[in-house]
């Protein structure tokens, strides 16, 4: 049984790898018909229509008011504007995932990369590894966004940036990423045992809650938001833990702004893509 949903999933995988060079032949073709200004324009309203007054209301607050706002509000003045900016990015680019936009593809490579620096900088090797990875993932994850977008051909698609890709778990799905959750858990845990970190099986856990969340994001699953949730928390505690101090560390400070933001907005993502799927 084991054995032959494995071959399965092998074979599923396989199939997919082999369709990527077709598919990417239509996205550059449909790239070429719209041209240039049609390409521009397709991100423009990407990332800025079907928006109402109270999402941008939303998106602004939480964007800029509250990161920045928290930054004045306890040390005066922006002390670390590197680690403000990926605050900010990154808040955005889950704000965009939440309202189904590909253009957080965008944001969020801008954000790991930034984020990848700090935490190398803080010794964090789970996060390290996590920002890796997370890198690798936004031009498959955005691939993977805007195969769905091609080949969804419903009248939705017009006014709704969700489409009849958005889904959820079944049961079989569940167990999978439960499995998938262990696994890289105990793998990155006795990796970073074997380099002598403090915690090791503490780092892991973002990188199970990470690599879960990621994969079921770029697969469209609404359950992506409950890993989000995991990981948001886990990560708080773990910037907690590193003595969070705002006046020896003010990088600190705009990391963990960030990722009760990012709580909050992953319990929005989950209500706003429950209903999505509930269309469909």
């Amino acid at each position: 049984m084991i054995i032959e949903k494995t071959k399965n999933f092998v074979m599923n995988f396989v199939n997919e790898c082999k369709d990527v060079p077709a598919n990417m032949a239509k996205l550059s073709a449909k790239a070429k018909e719209m041209g240039l200004k049609g390409v521009a324009k397709a991100t423009f309203d990407d990332l800025f229509a079907n928006r109402s007054f109270l999402q941008w209301l939303y998106l602004i607050t939480l964007s800029f008011i509250i990161p920045i706002g928290m930054e004045f509000w306890v040390n005066g003045r922006i002390k670390d504007p590197i680690s403000l900016l990926t605050s900010i990015t990154g808040i955005i680019c889950v704000i965009l995932v939440a309202e189904g936009r590909a253009t957080n593809y965008f944001f969020g490579l801008i954000t790991n990369t930034i984020y990848l620096i700090l935490s190398i900088k803080s010794a964090f090797y789970g996060e390290v590894a996590t920002m890796i990875y997370f890198i690798a993932m936004q031009p498959i994850g955005l691939y993977a966004w805007l195969k769905a977008s091609a080949n969804d051909t419903s009248e939705a698609k017009e006014t709704d940036n969700f489409t009849r890709e958005a889904k959820k778990f079944t049961l079989k799905d569940w167990i999978k990423y439960i499995v998938i959750n262990v696994i890289v858990w105990q793998v990155m845990g006795h990796a970073y045992k074997s380099i002598h970190s403090n915690s090791p099986f503490r780092d892991s856990i973002t990188d199970a809650t990470n690599f879960s969340g990621q994969l079921a994001q770029t697969s469209m699953y609404r359950e992506q938001w409950i890993f989000w949730i995991l990981t948001n928390v886990f990560s708080m505690y773990l910037w907690f833990g590193n003595g969070f101090n705002a006046n020896t560390n003010p990088a600190n400070l705009s990391i963990m702004v960030m990722y009760l933001v990012y709580t909050i907005n992953s319990i929005v993502g989950w209500i706003q893509w429950s209903k999505a799927t509930k269309k469909w």
